[in-house]
């Protein structure tokens, strides 16, 4: 029976303390969690982990101010150091916990952020399909092409130190996919970093992420499974919702500046009075869109699982999505086997 750990994504805006978030995760039927990039230094200090229970954590963990929001893609040296630092941080409180896995966010590549801003408003506007969003898809494409190979290269150079320390420290370090499309990796450009730094450096599938930018109309969501199943460390699994693509669809949209973490820091999770039809991910498993029969394929015992599940969930969502997700391999075994 599959084990998921719980994210502390869970915490934002429920819990002042680590120790409350193991206490209600605990209550709710976890016995595993994933610390994640909002856990500060302070919350840190003095817990006392619960042993053999964390085996992942997600960089940068913990956070400080004034490395944040640094990162390894970076064309500005001094920035890239920094997000070495914070990487070298997450090893060093993985090392002291037991974790095996540090994820990582790979950095982005410079563009006119207005152009995906716009491209997410026709699509919750059901304009998938129109001759604007093409348009617009086809210059966000075009643009990121054009200045994808110096970030690459910068996060390569990152990844050269980080790759060491990591081996030195007997952890692994996973590479995840993306919610936007201008942040790196795209599959061809996680293949090249495999295989620069195959070994220390692994492959970690966000379920939503894929999903997003499949149904943006960018990339399958198989693409991710079955290109790197090989090097494949870890999940975080969740759910998403999508908008009805029809040129007459409502107009009733979000608007505004497309940062899922940031959205959600200012309680824009989708919670409150005024519901917006929108793309949204991080709900819990099995109630959106995403195969999970499928996915389960991919999981093999020595790849983790972690419910990465938002904190506008109430303690019984939480926990019914445990009980859907233990019984993922059972879904899977009634699925053709993945290659």
């Amino acid at each position: 029976m599959l084990e998921p750990a719980l994210s502390t994504m869970w915490m934002m805006n429920r819990h002042k303390s680590l120790q409350e978030f193991f206490d209600a995760a605990r209550e709710a039927g976890y016995e595993r969690f994933e610390l994640n990039h909002f856990v500060s230094q302070e919350m840190v200090n003095g817990v006392k982990f619960p042993p053999d229970a964390i085996l992942s954590l997600h960089a940068p963990c913990p956070t400080h101010p004034r490395t944040r929001d640094a990162e390894v893609s970076s064309l500005d040296k001094d920035e890239r150091l920094l997000a070495i630092e914070a990487v070298k941080a997450s090893l060093d409180l993985a090392e002291r916990i037991g974790a095996q896995v540090v994820i990582l966010h790979a950095g982005h590549v410079e563009v006119n952020p207005e152009l995906e801003k716009e491209l997410r408003v026709l699509y919750n506007q059901g304009q998938r399909g129109s001759a604007r969003y093409q348009d617009i898809q086809a210059e966000l494409i075009e643009e990121r092409a054009r200045h994808a190979q110096r970030h690459l290269d910068a996060t390569m150079r990152s990844l050269e130190r980080i790759a060491t320390l990591a081996d030195d420290a007997g952890i692994r370090i996973a590479l995840e996919n993306r919610f936007f499309y201008n942040e790196i990796p795209l599959p061809d450009e996680l293949a090249l970093i495999l295989d620069e730094f195959a070994g220390p450096v692994g492959f970690w599938f966000d379920t939503g992420h894929a999903y997003a930018l499949e149904e943006l109309g960018f990339m399958r969501h198989s693409e991710w499974l079955s290109g790197f199943s090989q090097s494949l460390l870890g999940m975080h699994l969740h759910d998403i919702q999508v908008v009805p693509q029809d040129a007459a669809a409502s107009s009733e949209v979000l608007i505004g500046e497309p940062d899922e973490e940031k959205a959600r820091e200012n309680g824009g999770d989708g919670a409150g009075e005024q519901e917006v039809k929108r793309l949204r991910d991080h709900l819990t498993p099995g109630s959106g869109v995403v195969d999970f029969a499928e996915v389960a394929q991919y999981i093999h015992d020595n790849v983790l699982v972690t419910a990465e599940i938002d904190g506008s969930h109430t303690a019984e969502q939480v926990s019914a999505a445990l009980d859907y997700l233990r019984n993922l391999k059972e879904l899977a075994r009634a699925q053709p086997e993945a290659q």
